[in-house]
């Protein structure tokens, strides 16, 4: 059990949230577009997929920060990793990143079958970004681009490719077009919430991130922009849901949606308090929030058809 130990600190078992959290987006939307079918199978397999592309991604950036000096445990505010303690080496990590993101290969195959040449692109796409985050000559989360990435891979990117491989295995299919802006608007909600996560990252680390000279939109523009940047992030997330219930005529997501305004709020007077507040313990709030907002969707569309 030792041994386990340091390689499940290293995958970040709490981060693996926010990947579920716009597939969860994906299959509510294809609940109500599609009539209540869901292919539990393919549903399965895109979340182990998705999971494990998340770990091997966290893998890289564990082993990368180190190796280029971002993690520093004199400065550090953040979880321990397990590179920088020296509980396992990088090229071990490195090793198992390789091998984490070779079985999510062989679990996207199955998806392939059904999605064809789309889900290649996805697949790939997403090792690839995972492992230039960190890696690589120009790492993007290096370079202030971590947070369009984010955004992207993490909100419209999961949540319609999501729906796409759950159309492909429905024959009485609808219109798909004529709820595409619902599904865009939806997407794009978690991917601000998502995104709002690494805010809160960026804002602990922006003393190391500065002297690592890791380039972050928080150390560029500075702290007090980053507060800003969170609390848009959250506001127009919330827009964008209470849109989307609007457009669904579902009132039930509306009003939800709606009670979450109060903890936006909460939130967002945390992080304009950031020099007294726990930012670990606020990461993880926010994380929690992404996750609720998911499972909160899922919910009210399933009351939704049987009300």
């Amino acid at each position: 059990m030792d041994r386990i130990k340091p390689w499940i600190l290293a995958a970040r078992p709490r981060t693996l949230f926010a990947a579920l959290a716009p597939i969860i987006i994906g299959l509510s939307i294809s609940f109500h577009i599609f009539e209540k079918q869901i292919d539990y199978l393919v549903a399965i397999m895109t979340i182990v997929a998705a999971i494990l592309i998340q770990i091997g991604s966290n893998y890289a950036n564990d082993a990368y920060d180190y190796l280029k000096g971002a993690d520093n445990k004199k400065i550090r505010k953040g979880p321990a990793r397990m590179a920088e303690e020296g509980v396992l080496s990088p090229q071990s990590i490195l090793n198992m990143m390789y091998f984490i993101f070779i079985i999510s290969v062989l679990v996207g195959f199955y998806l392939v079958q059904i999605g064809g040449w789309p889900i290649i692109i996805i697949g790939l796409s997403g090792i690839f970004f995972a492992i230039i985050y960190t890696g690589g000559p120009f790492p993007l989360g290096y370079n202030g681009l971590g947070d369009i990435s984010v955004f992207i891979f993490f909100g419209p990117v999961s949540t319609l490719g999501t729906i796409y491989l759950q159309s492909q295995t429905i024959s009485n299919l609808t219109n798909i077009s004529d709820d595409i802006l619902k599904i865009i608007l939806a997407s794009c909600a978690i991917g601000f919430l998502n995104t709002a996560i690494l805010v809160v990252n960026n804002l602990r680390d922006y003393t190391s991130d500065k002297l690592s000279d890791k380039k972050t939109l928080v150390v560029v523009f500075g702290e007090r922009f980053g507060c800003f940047q969170y609390s848009f992030l959250l506001i127009v997330s919330v827009i964008c849901f209470v849109t989307v219930g609007i457009l669904f005529n579902n009132y039930w997501l509306l009003g939800m949606f709606i009670l979450n305004i109060f903890i936006s709020i909460y939130l967002i007077r945390k992080i304009f308090n950031y020099k007294d507040t726990n930012l670990n313990r606020l990461l993880e709030k926010t994380a929690k929030f992404v996750f609720l907002n998911s499972l909160i969707f899922g919910v009210s569309v399933y009351i939704n058809f049987i009300t």
